[in-house]
């Protein structure tokens, strides 16, 4: 009898043993291969100089056979030829970079202004540059012999080619290894690879490492185990979807500070005892938020809300110099980690609102007979468009004399200073249900006292199909308030520029325009006709080609 149970449990634990990786299969995506060919960049037949022509005679020649060993001046336009490159339908110059190295070590970059494939050789891209430096951390380099050039793509370098700047020469030495790479070599279009199939799991463990470094706060062998596992689009959904903060460690609960005069011990005993000095750190101080952030990066399981929310406190600073008490900081993350995954347009409003950014710029004592501009004019310079009208890929708009094109002017930020009128601290008693008497009320969104609020018509941003341009006068200011915030919201400068300090503080501080571009796509539109969606966001910018890979050998990629 024992032994026909021994054998029914083996049948059974079996089957089960079969089923569970299906199940697994079931839940989780597939992920295709994440890592990009390294690019190429053509060299003349027996030497490693750059294959390389004026632009007008590229134009004339599209079969190479001008190129020849010599120099070029500072400030032209030249062709030089790359191949090694798969393309996605968006990817252009603006795509790539080149940066080039002197005989003094100094480092430069050339722009890229024109790509295209050669004709009969599709393969082989046309890379138009431009001899002049766009970065202006050293002074123009000089035209006294060769340089060292690389082209990077998704943060993957070329090898390094010669390229001669006024003169041939000058002493420079080849990367050690450099091998001529001639466009005899790449003569026949390279067989296509086979299509990657697509596998359950991920079992790239280079890009598990990079993807953990960007998601989270560092990598354990449990995230690389479980992502192994699952796969990155799967660890995604079970992220989006994680509670938060961590059961065994909710958001502290600390009173707030008397606004007393008269108070000068906040119930910490007498204020020259060790006593007192502890309990001052422990409930007046940002020590119990500070201690509760590192444990939940160090042990939290929703970590890429996590992240995500200390990402967008880079981008809506406060600062704990001048706001210093937990207490006061603690509704600023809570709004931070609500909306990581939820509509930029409603961070925009509940940070606006929020107390503690209300104190550290000024909003909450902003009158129509006191007006301050400190929040009006940083909600549009650091928060959501910039100084300079942008393109969709982040790059600046410039008018005909190359100047950069102003998104917004000082009577701009005036009018908006008056929309942003009469927000104060909450302290009625009806309304602001975390009010205490004799504390000045942190925890509960700034009210409007309309008494004190600018009735008076204003004239906002004004761009293309713009929203609520003027607004009328005798208005409520909570009407005011959406109406601006919309204004703001829907102008083409905030999926760019948000976009790119996203993926900044994620991933790499220096995007390419692609990568921008291709993010803020999506903050435009998440596939479903909303603006906005982080969610949509966040996943754009850590599954976006030049995110991954197994490794990155562009030094200035990180």
């Amino acid at each position: 009898m024992d032994s026909r149970n021994s054998r029914l449990l083996r049948r059974a634990l079996s089957a089960f043993l079969i089923i569970l990786p299906l199940v697994f299969s079931a839940l989780a995506q597939e992920d295709s291969d994440p890592n990009s060919p390294t690019p190429i960049l053509l060299s003349l037949d027996n030497s490693t100089r750059a294959l390389a022509n004026e632009l007008n005679s590229a134009r004339r020649d599209k079969r190479l056979s001008k190129a020849q060993n010599r120099a070029f001046s500072p400030g032209s336009k030249i062709v030089i030829y790359a191949t090694n490159l798969e393309l996605m339908k968006d990817e252009g110059a603006n795509a790539l970079r080149l940066y080039v190295k002197d005989r003094l070590g100094r480092e430069y970059r050339f722009p890229v202004v024109e790509m295209s494939p050669m004709r009969g050789q599709e393969w082989i891209y046309a890379v138009t540059v431009e001899l002049r430096d766009e970065i202006g951390f050293w002074e123009p380099p000089t035209a006294n012999g060769d340089v060292l050039i690389r082209l990077t793509w998704r943060g993957l370098s070329s090898n390094q080619v010669r390229l001669g700047l006024g003169t041939i020469g000058g002493g420079i030495k080849d990367e050690e290894g450099a091998v001529p790479t001639p466009l005899k070599n790449f003569s026949v279009q390279p067989a296509e690879n086979a299509a990657a199939v697509p596998s359950v799991g991920y079992r790239w463990s280079g890009d598990r490492m990079r993807f953990l470094e960007q998601a989270t706060f560092g990598p354990t062998p449990a995230l690389d185990s479980r992502i192994r596992r699952l796969g990155l689009r799967t660890w995604l959904a079970e992220q989006f979807d994680a509670p938060y903060p961590s059961a065994n460690n909710p958001y502290p609960i600390i009173p707030l500070k008397s606004s007393d005069p008269q108070n000068t011990t906040y119930g910490c005993g007498p204020n020259d005892s060790v006593t007192y000095r502890a309990c001052i750190r422990e409930y007046y101080s940002q020590y119990p938020l500070q201690n509760w952030f590192f444990k939940e990066a160090f042990y939290g399981d929703a970590q890429l809300r996590h992240r995500v929310a200390w990402t967008l406190s880079q981008i809506w600073v406060t600062s704990g110099v001048d706001v210093q008490q937990s207490s006061h900081m603690i509704e600023y993350h809570k709004i931070l980690s609500k909306h990581a995954f939820g509509n930029y347009r409603n961070l925009m409003k509940d940070m606006t609102l929020n107390p503690a950014m209300g104190d550290y710029l000024d909003m909450a004592r902003s009158t129509r007979t006191n007006p301050n501009e400190n929040y009006p004019r940083e909600i549009l310079q650091l928060f959501t468009i910039g100084l300079f009208m942008l393109n969709q890929d982040g790059t600046v708009q410039l008018d005909t004399n190359n100047v950069p094109l102003p998104s917004y002017d000082q009577t701009t930020v005036n009018n908006f200073t008056k929309v942003l009128t009469g927000w104060g601290f909450c302290e009625n008693t009806t309304l602001c249900p975390n009010r205490t008497l004799g504390t000045v009320n942190f925890k509960d969104p700034l009210l409007l006292n309309q008494n004190n609020h600018d009735v008076t018509a204003k004239t906002l941003l004004s761009y293309p199909n713009a929203q609520n341009t003027n607004i009328a006068a005798g208005l409520n200011g909570s009407t005011e308030l959406d109406l601006a915030l919309n204004n703001i919201f829907n102008h083409p400068n905030v999926a760019p520029f948000v976009s790119k300090r996203l993926i900044q503080h994620l991933v790499t501080s220096d995007p390419t325009p692609a990568y921008v571009g291709r993010v803020a796509a999506v903050f435009n539109d998440n596939g479903s006709g909303i603006r906005g969606d982080m969610k949509a966001v966040v996943k754009a910018i850590l599954l976006d080609a030049e995110a991954r890979g197994d490794a990155k050998t562009d030094p200035n990629y990180g």
